[in-house]
């Protein structure tokens, strides 16, 4: 049988050990939908609680469909909704990503919401979908609670990148990734990926991130350019929505039945 606890330290060693991971954000509500991608075979999932009507009980439900198919399931988070850490390794989520990093103070908010006492203040309880409803004793969960939460913080914005080498000092997360769409917006060149601007920051921020030896990852929305980042030593490459990928096929069959 295998061992649930372990999966979520397998994938922040895999992270930390550079391997390169494809995942894709998940949006609807339906576990349904998120167990239709856990079953493509993604290395892991991130649930969007930052641009999505997601709840922690719409998650509880996600993550068990991914339990089924051994798919760690990530929850982002805005920065401001760091009191959503606890509840949502709570119902199991393998991590946290927490978009708009901007400082190493930012960088610890997250540690002492996602960790225990003494590395934070998360709240403990054991009656949880994550300590299997009090089966697993205190002093074990937390145990396992720190040694296997990922953490990746999301850059976003001139003041995130200005404080990349400060963010990665503070030794809080375990990846960094870039959001393009955000970072296009506040250099405001909204939705202009391929402005001069926004690729020099893009690279800036990559090569910084690289350069310091940490893994790095971003969000797109094509195959194509994931594989071009990913020749340049980019290992968490997180591909499209579940949204966007039906929307598409929807799109694709119907453009192809009403040719003349």
């Amino acid at each position: 049988m295998t061992d649930r606890n372990a999966r979520p330290r397998e994938l922040r060693q895999r992270i930390r050990d550079g391997e390169r991971l494809i995942g894709t954000f998940l949006k609807a509500r339906d576990p349904a939908v998120t167990e239709t991608v856990a079953v493509a075979g993604y290395d892991f999932v991130v649930a969007d609680l930052e641009h999505s009507p997601l709840s922690v009980s719409d998650v509880e439900g996600m993550t068990r469909a991914c339990d089924c198919h051994d798919v760690p399931l990530i929850a982002r988070i805005p920065a401001s909704g760091l009191a959503l850490c606890g509840p949502l390794l709570d119902v199991g989520v393998t991590g946290i990503q927490v978009s708009d990093v901007t400082s190493a103070a930012t960088a610890k908010a997250v540690r002492a919401a996602a960790h225990y006492p003494p590395a934070g203040s998360r709240s403990l309880s054991t009656a949880t979908r994550a300590a299997r409803f009090g089966a697993v004793p205190a002093a074990a969960h937390v145990a396992a609670a720190l040694a296997e939460t990922v953490l990746i913080g999301q850059i976003e914005s001139p003041q995130g990148l200005d404080a990349i080498n400060q963010v990665m000092k503070s030794e809080v997360f375990d990846a960094l990734f870039i959001g393009p769409s955000d970072l296009s917006a506040t250099l405001e060149h909204p939705g202009e990926l391929d402005h001069p601007s926004v690729t020099e920051a893009i690279t800036r921020a990559a090569d910084s991130v690289l350069g310091g030896g940490m893994p790095l990852g971003m969000f797109f929305p094509v195959v194509e350019a994931a594989q071009q980042w990913a020749r340049r030593g980019m290992t968490l490459l997180v591909i499209s929505t579940d949204l966007s990928m039906l929307g598409a096929a929807a799109r694709s069959a119907l453009a192809v039945l009403r040719e003349p």
